[in-house]
């Protein structure tokens, strides 16, 4: 009898062995991760609220620092700053728990808030969110909030998309004067506040001004882009556009050009502006192929 039984137990230990393609001298393979979370950046411009569907192609371009929290029963049980990616990696960073006890969990994803204060008490996710930094900030933000829930032992692998927080607006100039050496651009009423586990909350100007410097006497044209939280549900936004000539402290020329535009999340709002003869005109470009890069103009443009 006792021989039966330790032949038996010697089988299984093979089998074991063999099921993990263990080799001579090394340790026992680890076991396998109960729960692995695969995180994705969304692609900008993604034409749906699902960040899953259009994601970026390498992580790492888009995301180099973490701020993350992991919840059970909503009390926070770990939080890390992750700054270290594998930068050969595709399209995913990933965490692996072999050792999670059974509830209810709440993944919590801050990225590239290295610059920017992240506000709130972290006890409670719900407490936490982003201060709109500025447009001189031109950093991308990106959260998120997965629950999942351990109830049994079989091993689960989820896919988490990270929502980029801004919107983006490139302005165009035709015909500029080529006696501007300022532009200060300004979209008034987009939200000040994003909260992590909810929306977007109270409002603020989004303003930069931007120096031309002409290389030529040629009229120079340009491109300049900012980020901005979006505009707040059901209301609009407004631009207003400030000209300066060399010397001068005081804008020459001043004016609201629009107060009937949104600014989207993860969307492009382009307006091109066009000088003819003291005459401004403007344009609202939708769907142009204007992918993030900045070809440049005449005029070399320097913030």
């Amino acid at each position: 009898m006792n021989i039966k039984v330790n032949i038996l137990c010697l089988m299984a230990f093979i089998t074991f062995l063999s099921s993990c393609d263990m080799k001579d001298g090394e340790i026992p393979c680890p076991p396998e991760p109960r729960v692995k979370l695969n995180f994705y950046a969304e692609k900008f411009r993604n034409k749906s609220q699902n960040p899953l569907d259009d994601r970026e192609e390498k992580f790492c371009d888009r995301i180099n620092h973490i701020r993350y929290f992991l919840y059970k029963d909503n009390a926070l049980i770990e939080e890390r700053i992750i700054d270290t990616f594998d930068h050969t990696q595709s399209d995913c960073f990933s965490l692996e728990y072999d050792n999670l006890t059974y509830g209810n969990y709440k993944a919590v994803v801050i990225g590239n808030s290295v610059k920017t204060l992240l506000e709130g008490d972290p006890v409670v996710a719900d407490n936490m969110f982003i201060t709109f930094p500025g447009c001189a900030d031109t950093e991308d933000y990106f959260t998120a909030v997965f629950p999942f829930t351990v109830n049994s032992d079989e091993s689960k692998e989820y896919e988490v998309g990270l929502l980029r927080a801004h919107g983006v607006i490139r302005y165009t100039f035709n015909n500029l004067p080529s006696d501007i050496v300022g532009i200060e651009v300004v979209m008034k009423n987009v939200a000040s506040e994003k909260w992590i586990t909810g929306d977007y909350k109270e409002v603020c100007d989004a303003d930069n001004r931007f120096v031309v410097i002409p290389v030529s006497k040629a009229i120079t044209d340009g491109d300049y882009v900012i980020g901005t939280f979006p505009t707040p549900g059901n209301e609009y936004s407004a631009y207003y556009m400030n000209l300066y000539r060399e010397n001068d402290e005081e804008a020459y020329f001043s004016q609201m050009i629009s107060d009937t535009l949104t600014v989207t999340r993860n969307q492009l709002l382009e307006i091109a502006t066009d000088f003819n003869d003291g005459n401004v005109t403007f344009e609202v470009i939708l769907d142009s192929d204007w992918n993030g890069s900045l070809p440049g103009g005449i005029g070399e443009i320097q913030e």
